[in-house]
């Protein structure tokens, strides 16, 4: 069963924040749930060390908080 988080940050070139985008904590792409994911792949793991790495990572953003939502049909 999957995980959905809605994590807060900004862009790594220009600062720009973002707010409530969406993430998959699988790579299961389900094409009727999934239409709003911007990423796929984190865990709630993975969520917590990008936060504490800030911009040492490899993604272009950084993610400042996120908020566990749902598991699969819950959406």
């Amino acid at each position: 069963m999957a995980n959905y988080f809605k994590i807060n940050g900004y862009w790594k070139d220009d600062k720009s924040e973002f707010s409530n985008y969406l993430v998959k904590d699988t790579h299961d792409v389900n094409e009727y749930e999934d239409n709003s994911i911007f990423f796929y792949g984190l865990s709630e793991k993975d969520l917590k060390e990008a936060i504490k790495a800030k911009e040492d990572t490899a993604q272009e953003f950084v993610i400042t908080s996120y908020e566990k939502i749902a598991q699969t049909g819950e959406l």
